[in-house]
């Protein structure tokens, strides 16, 4: 009788397990409790330690869920901050045209308003124009395909005289990573202004960094010209 009651209790027992899935191999859970392998634990034993392995299991795979969603995180992160980054540089530079497979933009942060060399009234634009190339040539696709980083683009410095419309190169420069602070450009002439030609690159350059520069602080005004304080003393002084 004990033994019919231990059997019905081992049955239970199994039943539990097959239904948590906890029994790997039914064909060792028989209905009779028996072990073909001669195994000594008790159907409880069997349970505790099939239930600490599952637990095992699923501690297992929720440590693995969290590092991938870490990395998922660390990924956005990254993802953020190289478009935050991309927004400023766009913010910084302004695109003025695009020729001949490259990107022509005006950097904005360094372009300022200046007193012309060996002029006491006369204000030009200090400016420098970025060139990247825009993709479309088939040795920088190529270029492209083969090296990421680091990037190449030129550098070009123009002097810009709105008040004859004028405009004086005086360097361009190949950079790859970061530009060299110490640099090599011709020195300032007058004789090295060159009146437009309507349509050229630099007609467009000139136009367009005018466009996008902020007035003078010092006239008010948006070209090189004395303000009306200065044309109102020049008058006074002639009639004086």
């Amino acid at each position: 009788m004990g033994r019919v009651i231990a059997m019905k209790s081992t049955k239970n027992l199994l039943v539990v397990l097959l239904s948590l899935g906890l029994c790997a191999m039914p064909a060792l859970c028989t209905a009779t409790g028996e072990n073909p392998q001669g195994d000594t634990r008790t159907a409880e034993q069997i349970i505790a330690e099939m239930q600490a392995k599952r637990a095992a299991r699923i501690t297992q795979a929720a440590a693995a869920q969290k590092n991938e969603n870490a990395k998922v995180d660390n990924g956005q992160m990254t993802a953020a901050a190289a478009s935050k980054k991309q927004k400023r540089q766009k913010a910084r530079y302004v695109q003025l045209l695009n020729d001949n497979g490259f990107n022509y933009a005006m950097d904005t942060q360094n372009a300022k308003w200046i007193k012309m060399p060996h002029s006491g009234d006369e204000y030009i634009v200090d400016v420098w124009v970025r060139l990247d190339s825009d993709g479309t040539q088939k040795e920088d696709a190529k270029k492209d395909a083969d090296y990421h980083y680091p990037q190449t683009y030129y550098l070009e410095h123009y002097y810009i005289r709105p008040d004859h419309q004028q405009i004086q190169f005086l360097c361009e420069l190949e950079v790859t990573g970061r530009p060299d602070n110490a640099i090599h450009e011709r020195a300032y002439s007058m004789g090295n202004w060159e009146d437009l030609v309507p349509g050229s690159i630099e007609d467009d350059i000139y136009y367009g960094v005018l466009k996008n520069m902020p007035k003078n602080a010092l006239t008010g005004k948006k070209h090189g010209g004395k303000s009306l304080r200065d044309e109102i003393e020049d008058k006074l002084w002639i009639s004086m």
